[in-house]
This record gives structure tokens, C-alpha cells and sequence, in this order.
């Protein structure tokens, strides 16, 4: 039986791990009153419905992990960096935009 890291790689699983984590601390938040949904598009999504956000949410990372998944049968050393890539970015658009709202 192959594990799941052989059937997806570890990067793509953290990038969803810190995806999903993202969608549901901003469920939470908002939930209760502590936070907003800063990018405007998802605002909408989120104003809409819970669901239609986890949607939108979803499908803003769901394609890039099964394209990379897909990819790296074909080129594991760049599907692997271009998924750490995309850990480094996603992190750090979160950690300056969040210290940004947090500043005004």
C-alpha cells in the first residue's frame, strides 16, 4: 500500500494544510466578529454565504495542487520547487497583509 506522501507529495499537502487553515481561522474570525475578509473578491464570496466562500476558497488552490501533482510525474524537481514557492508566497502575502490591517 503506497503512502500518501507517494501519492501526493508532502509540499502539496502542507500548501493545503496552510490553505485550509486559512479558510476556516477566517470562518472563525469573522464568525465572531474579529476579523474581515480583506481580499475583496472573497469578501463577496464570504458576504454570500459560508459555503460559496469554502467554494471559492477551495477553488483558488484545489487546480494549482492536482496541475503540480500531475506535473510532477513528469519533473519532481520543479513540480517540488514550484510548490515551495507557492508555501513561501502564500505565507508571506499572509503574514504583510495581515500586519498591514493590523497597523491602521
Amino acid at each position: 500500500m503506497k503512502s500518501i506522501a507517494r501519492v501526493v507529495s508532502i509540499e502539496s499537502i502542507i500548501l493545503s494544510l496552510i490553505c485550509l487553515a486559512d479558510m476556516l481561522s477566517t470562518l472563525a474570525l469573522v464568525s465572531m466578529g474579529q476579523a474581515t475578509e480583506q481580499n475583496p473578491l472573497m469578501a463577496v464570496c464570504l458576504d454570500h454565504s459560508p459555503v460559496t466562500f469554502v467554494i471559492a476558497k477551495v477553488a483558488s488552490f484545489l487546480p494549482f495542487i492536482i496541475a503540480v501533482e500531475w506535473y510532477r510525474r513528469k519533473k519532481p524537481e520543479f513540480a517540488r520547487s514550484a510548490t515551495r514557492l507557492a508555501i513561501v508566497l502564500y505565507l508571506s502575502a499572509y503574514v504583510i497583509l495581515t500586519a498591514i490591517v493590523n497597523m491602521k
